[in-house]
Parts: C-alpha cells; sequence; structure tokens
C-alpha cells in the first residue's frame, strides 16, 4: 500500500495535523476560530479524497456540559463570555456519534455494527482519563466551581452504518470517536451526589430535633407520611395550612393511625444508583463529548478497500503541537478576561452601591432639613400667635380694669388709671398719676419726679 505521512494546513497555512493517507489523495483542512464550549476555543477537520469515491475525515475535540443543579443552572446567565450552544441535555454516546455522522453524511443512516476503534486514545487509556481530568479542571478554573468527577466513561469505538447517496447507491460510513464524559458534583455546593435525600434527611432531623424541644414530639415517629409530604407525593391543603400546616397534617396523620408509632425506623442514606448507567445517576452535571471523531465514506462496493486505509488513517493522526498550544493559550486568555471582566463588574456594583449610599445620604439630609424648615416655621407662628394674644389678651384686661400699665424704672409693671394724662415716678419708686396739665420742668425737679411712658 502506497502511503506516507502528511501535514494538512488551512488555505491561510495553519497547521492542523499530520496522518498517513495513500500518495494520490487530496488533503485538505478546516478552522472554526468561534468557541464551540468554555473549554474549546476553536474546531478543526482534516478531509482527505481518493479514488473510487474514497473519503476520510476526522474532526477535532467536541464538549458539551448537562447542568443540573438549579442554583448553578440560574447563574449561568451572569457568566461573562459564556458559550450558550455547548449547554444541552445529556445524548447517549451512540446517539450522539450517530447525530454527528449524519450531519456529515447528510442522510440518514442505520447502526449496523460496533466494535473497539484502534486511535491512539484507545491504545492508550489512561490518557483518555487525564485529558478528561483536563477539561473538568479548566471548567473549574473558568467558572470558579469546585468541580469533582465521581463517575466517568472514556471509550474509543467505531461504528459501521449503512445510508443511501442521493443516486440511490448503498454507501457505508465507518464513525468512531475516542468518547469522554464526566458526572461531576459540586463538592463545594451540595457535597456531591444524591443531596435531594441529603437534604431531606437533614431537613426531618433539624425539624424533629425542634418539635421535640417545644412539645415533646419526635419527628421520626411519624415516619415515611413525613418524607412523602417533603417529596411533594402528598399536597397541603387549604385546611392543613390553617391547621399547622406540613408538620401539623403529619402528626394527624400518626394519630389517626396508631401503626405509625411502632413502626419500625430506617435511616435513609444517600444510595448511587448503579443500574442507572453513566448519564443518568443523580448529580450536578454531565460533561460529554469526543476528544476526536472519525469518518470513512465509500460506497458499500469499495468497503474492503476503504477499510484499511481508514484504519492506517485514524491509527496516525497526531494534532499539530503549535495548535494545541495556541488552544492552550486561547483557554488562558478567557480565563484572564472572564476574571478582569468579574473583577470590572464587582467594581462597578461597589461604585453603584456607594453612589446610591450618597444619594440616600443626601435624601435623608434633605429630608432632615425640611423637617427643621418645618418645624421651625411652625413654631415661630407659634410664638407669634401667643404673643399676638399675649398683647389681645393683656389689652382686654386693661380695658376691663380701666387702668393702663407702665413699667417703673426697676422693670415692674405699674397699673394706673386711665384718667391720668400723665404718670410720674418719684426717687423712692412711687407711683402718681396726674389730670390735666403736667406740672412744669421746675417743680417736676423740685419733687424729682421722672415721667413715665407706655
Amino acid at each position: 500500500m502506497d502511503t506516507n505521512r502528511k501535514t494538512f494546513h488551512t488555505p491561510d497555512g495553519t497547521a492542523i495535523a499530520s496522518a498517513v493517507v495513500p500518495d494520490d489523495f487530496e488533503i485538505q483542512a478546516l478552522l472554526d476560530q468561534s468557541w464551540q464550549s468554555e473549554t474549546v476555543p476553536f474546531t478543526a477537520r482534516i478531509k482527505a479524497s481518493g479514488r473510487d469515491g474514497i473519503i476520510l475525515i476526522a474532526d477535532s475535540k467536541q464538549i458539551y456540559h448537562d447542568v443540573r443543579n438549579m442554583v448553578v443552572k440560574g447563574l449561568l446567565a451572569f457568566v461573562p463570555m459564556m458559550v450558550k450552544n455547548s449547554y444541552q441535555s445529556f445524548i447517549e454516546p451512540d446517539t450522539y456519534l450517530k447525530q454527528q455522522a449524519e450531519e456529515m453524511f447528510g442522510y440518514p443512516l442505520e447502526l449496523v455494527a460496533k466494535t473497539e476503534l484502534p486511535s491512539l486514545m484507545g491504545a492508550n487509556p489512561d490518557s483518555a482519563l487525564s485529558l478528561l481530568q483536563n477539561e473538568v479542571e479548566r471548567f473549574s478554573v473558568l467558572m470558579e466551581l469546585p468541580c469533582e468527577i465521581k463517575d466517568h466513561l472514556c471509550e474509543s469505538v467505531l461504528y459501521r452504518m449503512e445510508g443511501k447517496l442521493a443516486n440511490g447507491k448503498d454507501a457505508v460510513v465507518l464513525a468512531g470517536m475516542d468518547y469522554l464524559g464526566a458526572e461531576i458534583s459540586y463538592g463545594g455546593l451540595y457535597g456531591g451526589l444524591n443531596f435531594d435525600n441529603m437534604y431531606l434527611n437533614a431537613t426531618k432531623e433539624k425539624l424533629g430535633s425542634l418539635l421535640s424541644k417545644t412539645v415533646g414530639t419526635d419527628l421520626s415517629q411519624i415516619g415515611s407520611s413525613f418524607s412523602d409530604m417533603l417529596k411533594g407525593k402528598e399536597k397541603l391543603t387549604m385546611d392543613d395550612l390553617m391547621h399547622g400546616g406540613l408538620i401539623g397534617k403529619a402528626m394527624r396523620k400518626k394519630k389517626e393511625d396508631p401503626t405509625l408509632e411502632s413502626a419500625p425506623q430506617v435511616k435513609e442514606e444517600p444510595v448511587k444508583d448503579e443500574s442507572a448507567g453513566f448519564g443518568h445517576r443523580k448529580t450536578d452535571q454531565v460533561t460529554f463529548g469526543s476528544y476526536r471523531r472519525y469518518y470513512c465514506v465509500c460506497l458499500k462496493e469499495n468497503e474492503a478497500e476503504a477499510t484499511p486505509l481508514f484504519l492506517n488513517f485514524v491509527r496516525s493522526i497526531e494534532t499539530d503541537p503549535s495548535l494545541l498550544q495556541a488552544e492552550g493559550n486561547t483557554v488562558n486568555q478567557k480565563i484572564t478576561q472572564s476574571r478582569q471582566i468579574a473583577a470590572q463588574n464587582q467594581n462597578l456594583a461597589m461604585q453603584k452601591q456607594m453612589q446610591l449610599q450618597q444619594m440616600q445620604r443626601k435624601t435623608s439630609q434633605m429630608i432632615a432639613d425640611n423637617a427643621r424648615h418645618a418645624s421651625d416655621g411652625l413654631m415661630d407662628s407659634w410664638n407669634k400667635k401667643m404673643a399676638s394674644d399675649s398683647r389681645i389678651s393683656q389689652a382686654r384686661s386693661e380695658a376691663i380694669r380701666g387702668v393702663d400699665v407702665y413699667q417703673n424704672s426697676y422693670g415692674q409693671n405699674v397699673d394706673v388709671s386711665v384718667s391720668a394724662d400723665h404718670v410720674y415716678q418719684n426717687q423712692y419708686g412711687d407711683v402718681y398719676g396726674v389730670s390735666g396739665n403736667a406740672p412744669d420742668q421746675e417743680t417736676l425737679n423740685k419733687l424729682n419726679w421722672t415721667e413715665l411712658k407706655k
């Protein structure tokens, strides 16, 4: 077989990968520099087309995230530079590869057989796990989440599929992949798998302890009815809400059913469902995809010739080192940019908080000043009213008593008959009223009198 190793370059000269293909095959490479996933900054395809319509294709890494933790799911919208298309529900490995193959082939395909794929990763399972751990670690750093792999699936598989071309001829598609999958828990948030059961147990214990201290009842004696209500299997009616709510209903069930008193108590423990299979257990997130996918398309009559060419192609593919380095650098840059944006947003939020506090202080000061001005105005009006009332009252009193009020040199008020035309004070402080004309100044000087004014 006349073959050699060739390097696949994009039209602009970027080296993508090298692989062994026949000399007479035409080769090409494509590079899509849009982010496929949080940790996949670009995707690439290499293609070799040769005699008898045989086509060999290899696609680069592809990673998806199925986030099942509702808290984190709600926070994803606030993640800077989030790659939305990479978040989707888990797909079974065989279905995942079939979808990829049909997208590449352009027509429906039927799965016929499955076997092991003799790729570089398939020959070294430890390297597959190492790559998977690296992907999870990158995701953890980028999202700032403490991720832990609880279970994983790394396998290199090859499927034989059949389909028909537009001209009606039978075609064979050999589709293989180096599959990567991890069931992940956010240890720093909930402590891993089976959070639902752990939460229910903790809630029962806390409420049971509280109830036993307050009314002397051990909640654990209520048994499964309480668990059923916590899990939503039994609904609360309006009457239940009016008579003690969840605890009240559980206690009434206990009272109505005496068997609950003596029912043996079995402590619920988190159980890992081994029979559920990868991707179907209770977990915070499932990350899945492939390190590389491989395709061979040929007419059914040329399958015997195409198969060995395809297997050599698969075994020999090596990613260009410069591309691997560029991938790592780009992801690291995104992590740095993401943290910078987060820091900027945090600073902006702090500035807005400070501005809000300043506005609140100014508003409070304005309200206080307005209140003080209003209070001062009211007090001034009150004082003026009281002074006016006092003057009116005094004038009324003087009129009733037939006197006028004078103030002597000692600051005392002295009542004098209204009939007096002049009022005088002598050197002893005595006050006299005089009707008619005022005495002349010589007389006043002799008497040492001083005239007082109202």
